[in-house]
């Protein structure tokens, strides 16, 4: 199943929604965040304009990207948008209904 890999498009906010969760609020919690998928995301958000005008930014967060993700990557992800949130009692990351495909079953 290594091979196996899933094309998704995200904007930069989901890209950032992803990256909140499974990088900056993780602190460890959820294992194998570090993959290349989600280090070429932390790179895409240092693109982020240092501008404050509306218009430029507006632009940056629209923008849009494709990545190739394993099913290991997408189960990670997933758990990273429910569990975290769960352990602050927050809710849910809008990403994971509107984008993000459901985590299969994994035996």
């Amino acid at each position: 199943m290594a091979g196996k890999t899933v094309d998704i498009e995200l904007s930069m906010y989901g890209i950032a929604e992803i990256v909140k969760w499974c990088i900056t609020k993780n602190n460890g919690r959820i294992q194998g965040v570090d993959t290349p998928v989600l280090k070429k995301m932390q790179e895409l958000l240092k693109d982020k304009p240092a501008t404050g005008d509306y218009f430029t930014l507006d632009q940056f967060w629209k923008k849009r990207h494709v990545f190739s993700f394993t099913e290991e990557e997408i189960a990670t992800i997933d758990q990273c948008l429910y569990d975290i949130p769960n352990f602050e009692g927050a809710q849910l990351p809008q990403i994971r209904y509107k984008f993000w495909p459901q985590a299969t079953a994994t035996a």
